[in-house]
């Protein structure tokens, strides 16, 4: 079978993954070991959960990405949604309600909570919320896309949603009700805080061989253009006329297209992708469901023993929230139901050169009348 997919898309949604990892490991274990980390090594670890909140806007560019470039010459299929309805919204409701137990102080409590998390993602799986906001969008306006000017289209979704983040991120709660939540949380979930990845994602697939090309291009620029961004959102935030901490940062706009197309072209240079990543890539929706759950679980642990691991601490947190995750992903998938609770385990990806040696050794084995069982 010969493997069409897309390998650079493996490390990037690899590298989101981790980073969403990293940065709710980064809060949890600086909270915790505030008394023991310096004041020094807060300010990078902030800095760096700063840097790294460009992985839920790569989440929704990937997605895009594939999908406009999978359909492309060929129809949507009918099931393009209730397919995703049973393995992605699913685990998120299950989600929802999983992460409400801790609310459940009373049922009129636990049943606000739950569903506070299921209808307007008041948990970090909010993500999945927006993204079925573009899988309807993209049903929606795909035909207009593909006729629209690119230039046209990424220009004014630009403005959109810098005009939108611009009113949360540099304007006080509006005197209405529900005000301050909604300046403080709810104006993640709504579809045009996003459009913009949309957009960016829709075009790269669609016209995927042409993205290629100039990523290749204008390699020089692609690989400088983080640094840039890098610098301008450290500058914005420790200047503090930024400070909004997470990824609904007006200058992430700029910051998630430079590390998206600079991790693209770095993987497009990759002859073998490691097996780490791509088994990362494999696990990420559960990891990402899951992560935030152990990272909790072994805080609580953590503040019950005698014994202080400083920066260290958030090292472990990272890892041991990672490997639990996927584990528990792996046992829970050989249950038939496992992934409408944790997700689906996703397709790998097969190196060129071990497809080749496995071809090889397959030839080799069928002239000496052997036969493999699958």
């Amino acid at each position: 079978m010969k493997n069409t997919m897309i390998k650079e898309i493996f490390i990037m949604r690899s590298i989101a993954c981790l980073c969403i990892v990293f940065i709710h490991a980064i809060g949890v274990g600086l909270t915790t070991t505030s008394q023991e980390t310096g004041a020094f090594s807060a300010v990078i670890f902030d800095s760096i959960n700063i840097i790294l909140y460009f992985g839920t806007p790569m989440f929704i560019f990937i997605s895009e990405l594939l999908i406009a470039y999978s359909y492309k010459n060929r129809k949507i299929p009918d099931h393009f949604l209730s397919k995703r309805f049973k393995l992605i919204f699913l685990p998120f409701l299950f989600m929802a309600v999983f992460y409400s137990i801790p609310h459940a102080t009373s049922l009129g409590d636990w049943g606000t909570k739950v569903f506070l998390n299921a209808v307007i993602g008041d948990f970090h799986g909010y993500f999945v919320l927006i993204i079925f906001q573009f899988y309807l969008l993209h049903l929606i306006l795909h035909k207009h896309l593909k006729n629209w000017n690119p230039k046209v289209v990424l220009t004014v979704t630009l403005l959109i949603n810098v005009t939108y983040l611009a009113v949360f991120n540099f304007t006080n709660p509006a005197n209405i009700p529900f005000g301050a939540y909604i300046w403080e949380r709810f104006y993640w979930v709504p579809f045009l805080g996003w459009i913009f990845y949309f957009a960016l994602g829709f075009y790269c697939g669609h016209y995927y061989e042409r993205f290629v090309s100039l990523i290749k291009e204008h390699r020089k620029w692609v690989l400088m253009a983080p640094v840039v961004t890098t610098a301008l959102m450290l500058f914005l935030y420790h200047s503090e006329w930024l400070t909004v901490h997470s990824s609904k940062r007006i200058d992430l706009l700029l910051h998630t297209t430079a590390v998206s197309f600079f991790i693209f072209y770095v993987a497009t240079q990759l002859k073998q992708l490691p097996n780490w990543l791509i088994s990362i890539s494999q696990y990420s929706f559960g990891i990402y469901l899951l992560h935030f759950f152990y990272i909790l679980f072994i805080d609580l642990i953590y503040n019950q023993l005698s014994i202080q691991l400083g920066i260290f601490y958030i090292f472990i947190l990272f890892a041991a929230s990672t490997i639990s995750s996927i584990g528990t992903i792996y046992y829970l998938n050989k249950w038939k139901y496992g992934q409408y609770i944790v997700g689906k385990i996703g397709i790998g990806y097969k190196n060129a050169e071990k497809e080749q040696n496995y071809k090889s050794n397959e030839h080799f084995s069928n002239k000496k009348g052997l036969r493999y069982s699958s």
